[in-house]
């Protein structure tokens, strides 16, 4: 699903060709995030970045789980509804496997390893200024907060 398909359908417009593929747009801004250092990984780690200092945090990423892991669906309702409060873009994933996958891959830049809670990921804005992924994220995780989208798709 490209960002171009989402704002046709969302105007009803007829589908054009696609522009962007958004999982792949999320595949690069976690890539940048991670190679940067602003990412924060972690249920209570996430938590209390958004106490002290929501307005660092550009996104939250909320993998999707099973109904049955209740745990996770209540840590997932009380971070949403914190970043909700707070004005933080909230999107959600299709696989916590694939995103452990991305952000495990080895490479220069990252020091994440399996053994992480990968329950909910922050992304803080960049010290300089927003790429162009960044933007387009950001501008897509809008559509999310109208319950016009569920999940994002990413990449095998």
């Amino acid at each position: 699903m490209t960002l171009t398909d989402l704002t046709n359908s969302v105007e009803g417009n007829k589908p054009e060709p696609s522009v962007v593929d958004i999982g792949q747009v999320l595949v690069e801004v976690l890539k940048q995030a991670v190679s940067q250092g602003r990412i924060t990984l972690g249920g209570f780690e996430c938590a209390e970045v958004l106490e002290t200092c929501p307005e660092q945090v550009m996104l939250c990423i909320l993998p999707k789980v099973s109904d049955s892991d209740t745990m996770i669906n209540i840590q997932h309702k009380l971070i949403e509804a914190h970043c909700w409060e707070n004005d933080v873009n909230v999107v959600k994933v299709d696989s916590a496997e694939k995103l452990v996958s991305l952000l495990t891959t080895p490479d220069k830049n990252s020091n994440i390893d399996r053994t992480q809670d990968f329950s909910s990921i922050l992304i803080g804005f960049p010290v300089d200024e927003m790429s162009s992924d960044d933007y387009q994220m950001t501008k897509y995780s809008y559509l999310f907060q109208d319950n016009q989208l569920d999940v994002i798709p990413l990449p095998d």
